[in-house]
């Protein structure tokens, strides 16, 4: 098989396409992008360097931004002050495992259709070696560092690359939502668990206060805009949040889901994890308002 084809004209342009489509990075260099499919068997025969370098800078890059999206994801500071991990903390190891490791890097290559183009020496040939697990996975990782290094380490650019590459955010949702939903509240039905809990004596909740249109008006769509703010007094100290949203009830539910989160210590499965005063709830998802908050986290 004639594998350098790939790296000429409409091939390469296409192998090209492929990464730029799969990691929202489209590699300019063609010495680079050639370099990424050049195993050692390869190199040796016909010269030039080898992906090796490539593969090791991949390999750091995948384990480094796998946990820093996970973290940002899972992790915020708490109204105390304490850095907090909302799912359960020995399975952060597994999380990062579900993401990093050969079987799912080889199945991410074949997905891509690109193992083919893999530049091997004879012997490698002759021994398929493009049909193992480990050599699918190198490839993968000898792709990401090309990319790092094009991109001169470009930190919001690898961050991008590899949540893309990955899918991080997508299996994220759903592990948060299949493992870790703490289905004892949810947004459905916060309300009556805040108030449960009060009468319960866990902690003293006050009045929800809420102002409507009449005096916050329409969005861009037309509709209209409800704020709803409540605060919750446990033995340590006092938790306020407020959310606007498009009804009076999904703004109340949205306070009452989050004020249930920031207590308990656990993930907010419809949006990302931060301790913000002021919050929005849109199509199913809870958001920091950074208008309100002027950036600033509590």
């Amino acid at each position: 098989m004639n594998r350098e084809k790939y790296f000429h004209g409409a091939e390469l342009t296409n192998l090209k396409r492929i990464i730029k489509e799969k990691t929202g990075y489209y590699i300019k260099n063609n010495s680079v992008l050639i370099q990424a499919f050049r195993r050692s068997s390869y190199a040796a025969e016909n010269g030039g360097k080898s992906n090796e370098i490539f593969e090791f800078f991949g390999d750091q890059v995948l384990s480094n931004y796998v946990v820093k999206i996970i973290a940002k994801r899972c992790g915020s500071f708490n109204y105390l002050g304490d850095y907090t991990f909302r799912i359960r903390e020995n399975r952060f190891t597994t999380i990062k495992q579900d993401f990093i490791n050969n079987e799912n890097f080889a199945r991410i290559i074949d997905e891509w259709g690109i193992i083919n183009c893999l530049l091997v020496g004879k012997s490698d040939e002759k021994n398929e070696v493009h049909k193992q697990i480990k050599i699918k996975a190198d490839l993968f990782e000898s792709i990401i560092g090309a990319i790092a290094v094009e991109t001169n380490w470009n930190d919001g650019i690898l961050e991008k690359v590899v949540n893309r590459a990955l899918n991080i955010d997508e299996k994220i949702d759903e592990l948060i939502k299949n493992d870790f939903g703490y289905k004892w509240f949810n947004l459905d039905n916060a309300v009556n668990k805040l108030k449960e809990y009060a009468e319960q004596q866990i902690f003293s909740v006050s009045e929800y206060e809420c102002v409507g249109p009449e005096y916050l008006g329409y969005d861009n769509d037309g509709n209209p805009i409800w704020a709803c703010n409540c605060s919750l007094i446990n033995d340590t100290t006092g938790i306020m949040r407020s959310v606007m949203a498009s009804s009076k009830k999904d703004a109340k539910k949205a306070v009452a889901y989050l004020l249930l989160c920031e207590h308990y210590q656990v993930q907010n499965q419809y949006g990302v994890n931060d301790s913000f005063n002021w919050w929005i709830y849109k199509n199913g998802k809870l958001i920091p308002d950074r208008k309100e908050n002027k950036g600033e986290k509590i």
